[in-house]
């Protein structure tokens, strides 16, 4: 199984953590288009879904979403295997670390 680590964050759906560190292709019946979403401070939402759904020709998009503009993702990443999709969430918790770091200064500066 996946382990997944969000500091900060309110884990409001798993279905990410049943896929096993294998190929996503032994997994196609896992590979939906909601797979993970973790809410954050400061109107930040990370999520995760596999487009298209249950087809291996697919892959993982990874957003970080902001007050729910979900036509403006703050970044949008994409991974095809587990070990890549790893790299990317690391890669979009540090976007919302820096996120809640320009939050938290801005209130401090208020």
């Amino acid at each position: 199984m996946i382990s997944l680590n969000f500091i900060g964050g309110t884990v409001t759906h798993d279905d990410l953590s049943l896929l096993q560190d294998v190929a996503v292709a032994k997994q196609v019946d896992l590979l939906k288009e909601d797979m993970l979403q973790v809410e954050f401070a400061a109107g930040l939402l990370l999520d995760v879904g596999w487009y298209p759904e249950f087809d291996t020709t697919g892959g993982f998009r990874i957003n970080v979403i902001k007050n729910y503009d979900w036509d403006h993702p703050l970044i949008a990443l994409t991974a095809h295997e587990t070990t890549e999709l790893m790299e990317k969430l690391d890669i979009a918790q540090s976007t919302i670390k820096g996120e809640l770091r320009n939050a938290s200064q801005g209130n401090s500066a208020s």
